[in-house]
């Protein structure tokens, strides 16, 4: 959350890949929290939401 703040987005995808890989309960927030607002126009974020499973 802190690199999707800061608009480092590399980081912070490289962060929500490693949380997304040790099973972390806040990747449930992805699609509402406003942290990630910037990260969304990016097609890594929709392919993220895709893994966790909160698309189809």
């Amino acid at each position: 959350m802190i690199y999707a703040g800061l608009g480092d987005t590399d980081r912070a995808f490289a962060e929500l890949d490693s949380a997304y890989a040790e099973r972390t309960w806040a990747m449930l927030l992805l699609t509402v929290d406003p942290t990630f607002d910037g990260l969304r126009a990016d097609p890594r974020f929709g392919r993220l939401l895709k893994k966790v499973g909160l698309v189809s």
